[in-house]
C-alpha cells in the first residue's frame, strides 16, 4: 500500500512507513496522519510483520502538520474552524493510539527535524534512533496552539513533567545530545551511519519471538496506568499466554542445546 506522499510497504518482517513531502520538511496534511493509523490497523493481526518504521523521505523526518493548511482556516468563523480543527483532531488521533496498541515494536528513524507531529510520533515510538544532525522541537506554541497528537501525554511519560513543560512551554529547538539525555530517543549515531545501524536494530527485533514481544509492549504501555495488584494479575495471564506459545518450547531447547 503506497501513495506519491506517503508510502506503506512490507518488506518481509518490516512495515515501512515513509513521509514523502520533503519539499515541505515532510510535513503532514490533515488526511495523512488517519491513513497511516489506517495503515497501522491493517498489520496489527499481520503475524509476518514483526516490527514497524517510521520515517521521511530526504533531510528531515516530520515537520509535523503542514502549516499551510493552517492558514486556509483563518477566513472561517471562530466556530468553523473549531469544528475543523476537532473534526480532524478525532480523525487522526487514531495513528496515536494505534502505535500504542499494535503489538508490534514501532521504531521511528529521525534525520532532520521532527517538529510538532512528528515530535510526537517520537514521543510515542517504542523506540527511536537519531542523526547526530537531528532536531527537535514542539512547535504548537509558536502558532498559538496545545501540544496535540498525545505529544504531551507521551512527553511526560518519556521525560517526566518538568523536561516536558520546558519543551511544550518555551518551544526552543533542541538537538539529539538533549534528546538523549532526556530520554526520548535511545541512541544517536552519526547521520552516514543512521539507515545502517536502523536496518540492524530492525532485524534484531525481527528475530525476537514475537507474542512475548507484544505481550511485553502492552505491560510496559499500561504500567503507568494501572495498580502493581492489577499489573502482577496480567503478568500471570501473559505468563500463560507466552509458555503456551511454539516460541518458548523452541527457545528453551535451544538455549539448552547452546549449554552443551
Amino acid at each position: 500500500m503506497s501513495d506519491p506522499e506517503l508510502s506503506f510497504v512490507i518488506d518481509g518482517p518490516i512495515a515501512r512507513a515513509t513521509i514523502n513531502r520533503p519539499h515541505a520538511m515532510n510535513a503532514m496534511k490533515n488526511g495523512m496522519w488517519e491513513t497511516l493509523g489506517d495503515h497501522l490497523r491493517a498489520i496489527e493481526f499481520n503475524r509476518d510483520v514483526r516490527v514497524v518504521l517510521i520515517t521521511g523521505a530526504g533531510d528531515n523526518f516530520c515537520a509535523g502538520g503542514d502549516v499551510k493548511e493552517f492558514s486556509t482556516t483563518l477566513g472561517m468563523t471562530d466556530l468553523e474552524r473549531a469544528n475543523h480543527w476537532m473534526t480532524s483532531g478525532d480523525k487522526g488521533n487514531q495513528l496515536f493510539t494505534m502505535i500504542e496498541r499494535i503489538p508490534q515494536p514501532v521504531v521511528t528513524r529521525i534525520r532532520g527535524m521532527a517538529a510538532g507531529g512528528g515530535l510526537a510520533m517520537v514521543a510515542a515510538a517504542d523506540l527511536a534512533i537519531a542523526s547526530d544532525k537531528s532536531r527537535f522541537l514542539a512547535a504548537q506554541i509558536r502558532v498559538g496552539v496545545i501540544p496535540d497528537s498525545a505529544l504531551s501525554y507521551n512527553l511526560v511519560r518519556n521525560i517526566g513533567p518538568k523536561r516536558a513543560k520546558q519543551i511544550a512551554y518555551l518551544g526552543d529547538i533542541f538537538g539529539p545530545g538533549e534528546a538523549l539525555d532526556f530520554g526520548l530517543i535511545n541512541w544517536v549515531v552519526s547521520d552516514e551511519e543512521l539507515d545502517i545501524h536502523t536496518e540492524k536494530l530492525l532485524a534484531r527485533i525481527a528475530q525476537l519471538p514475537q507474542e512475548a514481544l507484544g505481550r511485553t509492549k502492552r505491560a510496559m504501555n499500561i504500567a503507568h496506568r494501572i495498580s502493581v495488584v492489577d499489573h502482577l494479575a496480567q503478568e500471570t495471564i501473559d505468563i500463560g499466554a507466552v509458555v503456551a506459545h511454539p516460541d518458548y518450547a523452541e527457545r528453551v531447547t535451544a538455549f539448552m542445546e547452546r549449554q552443551r
